[in-house]
């Protein structure tokens, strides 16, 4: 049988060489198509009862981990200029493609009871467009009445202030996310730069965009590195170029074709494959 097997690979050497050719540039042309999931790696079975409690709580609650929550510690944000900019700066985060809401300071309501149509509506705090120190100072009093934000939006005990900003589920698990980040990121380094204010940045957005960038770049240096390791590890047993090169060619091959089929087959490349 294997007598066979080589004959008839020593007299098709060609066509064979052709093809192995024409398939490799194939999956390889599969392979550069092939993606870096942004979706959350399952861990566990999808059957597992963790698992359904947490889809029953999306169901109810909505979707979770959307949220990028920018920091900074001050005791002038009532400051006009710095109050000012700092509403300018929630105005331009909510206006970026891809943000669904902004929750910060400025942005406080009030309920005020309506005794004509007994209701409760919401007022705004602070008022739109940019105020003055009097108008600022009057409506802080208000903002800090209002318990409720205590603790959520500012802490009062050591001045920091918070907003938290939403980003679109769709947008947060696609490639569109990095610019994303990078952009409400941009925007509020200017924002401290402007006012000699250090910036904090959190949540499971910045948290997943940074570590999908590391991965991504890891796994250029990683491919690289193993290039160069075997091409070595080759040379010292072959001691010959054409060999070592031979043989790196049959790796590059297996390589192309497993990232190939596993595109073909539908899968990403995720934190648990990398």
């Amino acid at each position: 049988m294997w007598e066979r097997s080589a004959l008839f690979i020593l007299r098709y050497r060609v066509p064979l060489l052709i093809f192995v050719l024409l398939f490799t540039a194939f999956m390889g042309w599969q392979a550069s198509k092939v993606q870096l999931s942004y979706e959350f790696s399952r861990a566990i079975p999808t059957d597992n009862p963790k698992y359904l409690d947490y889809q029953d709580f999306r169901k109810q609650f909505g979707e979770d981990g959307n949220l990028l929550v920018i920091g900074i510690q001050t005791k002038d944000l009532f400051n006009k200029r710095i109050f000012n900019d700092y509403s300018a700066l929630a105005e331009k985060l909510r206006a970026t493609d891809g943000v669904v809401g902004v929750l910060s300071v400025p942005g406080a309501t009030n309920l005020v009871k309506d005794t004509t149509s007994e209701k409760l509506n919401a007022i705004p705090v602070f008022p739109s467009g940019k105020l003055s120190q009097s108008s600022l100072d009057s409506s802080r009093d208000v903002f800090l009445n209002l318990k409720f934000y205590q603790g959520l939006l500012y802490n009062p005990a050591t001045s920091t202030y918070l907003m938290g900003v939403s980003i679109n589920k769709d947008v947060l698990n696609s490639k569109k996310r990095n610019a994303v980040v990078a952009e409400i990121v941009e925007a509020g380094d200017k924002f401290g730069k402007n006012h000699s204010l250090e910036m904090h940045y959190s949540g499971l957005p910045l948290i997943r965009t940074n570590m999908a960038t590391r991965v991504a770049n890891e796994m250029q240096w990683f491919l690289f590195g193993s290039v160069v390791l075997s091409a070595v590890i080759l040379l010292i047993f072959f001691r010959s170029l054409s060999a070592t090169f031979l043989s790196l060619f049959v790796v590059v091959c297996g390589v192309l074709c497993a990232l190939g089929t596993m595109h073909m087959f539908g899968y990403k490349i995720t934190l648990l494959n990398a």
